[in-house]
C-alpha cells in the first residue's frame, strides 16, 4: 500500500463521523474525535478488547445503556438495556413483552417504541432504526471507484466555488477602482492640500 492510501480516512467513514457529530450536538472537531477514537481503539486492543454487551432485537442491536420509551395514554414508560437484557419494571423482557405489559394486545413494538442509544441526545423510532439497519445490510460497501468518483465530484465543486470566489473578488476590485477614478469623483470629494 502506498503511504497516501494508508493515511486517508475512507469517505463513508468520514461522513459517518460528521453525521454523528452533527446529530449528537458535539462541539468536538472531526480531527479531535478521530484522534480520541484511535486512542480508545488502541487502548482497547492492548487491554484485550472486551465483548460488547447489548440486546439483539432481530436485525437491530441495542448496545448496553440504550434507553427505550413508550408513550401510552399521555404517559411515558421507560426501559433500559443492561448488559444483554432489556429491563422494564425490574424484569428482563422482550420489546413485544414491554408493549404488552404497558398497553395490552394490539400494539406493534417497532412502531410504538422509541430508542435513545448511548451517546445520542435524540429519541428515534425503532421502525426507523430498523429501516436504516436493513438499508446498511443491503447496501454494498463503496468501491475504490466510488471513492474516486466522490473525491472527483468534491474537487469539481471546490474548483467551481474557487472560480466563483475569484470572479467575485475580481469584480469587487474592479468596481472599487472604477469608483476611485477622477471622472467618477465629485468636486466635494477632493480634499484640499494644506501647506
Amino acid at each position: 500500500m502506498n503511504a497516501l492510501h494508508e493515511n486517508t480516512l475512507a469517505p463513508h467513514s468520514l461522513q459517518l463521523l460528521l453525521d454523528f457529530l452533527r446529530t449528537s450536538g458535539s462541539t468536538v472537531s472531526p480531527t479531535e474525535a478521530a484522534d480520541a477514537a484511535i486512542k480508545a481503539w488502541v487502548a482497547r486492543e492492548k487491554a484485550g478488547a472486551e465483548v460488547l454487551h447489548g440486546y439483539q432485537w432481530k436485525q437491530l442491536f441495542l448496545p448496553d445503556g440504550t434507553r427505550v420509551r413508550m408513550e401510552y395514554l399521555e404517559q411515558s414508560y421507560f426501559a433500559r438495556v443492561v448488559g444483554d437484557q432489556l429491563i422494564y419494571g425490574g424484569a428482563s423482557v422482550s420489546p413485544r413483552a414491554m408493549t404488552l405489559a404497558i398497553a395490552g394486545d394490539g400494539r406493534n413494538a417497532w412502531r410504538d417504541l422509541w430508542l435513545r442509544m448511548p451517546g445520542e441526545r435524540d429519541w428515534v423510532n425503532a421502525r426507523r432504526l430498523r429501516a436504516r439497519a436493513t438499508e446498511r445490510v443491503n447496501t454494498p460497501p463503496p468501491t475504490a471507484a466510488d471513492a474516486l468518483t466522490s473525491a472527483a465530484k468534491a474537487m469539481g465543486q471546490a474548483l467551481t466555488a474557487a472560480v466563483t470566489l475569484i470572479e467575485h473578488v475580481d469584480h469587487q476590485s474592479s468596481t472599487v477602482l472604477e469608483r476611485r477614478t477622477p471622472r467618477n469623483r465629485r468636486v466635494t470629494d477632493l480634499l484640499e492640500d494644506i501647506d
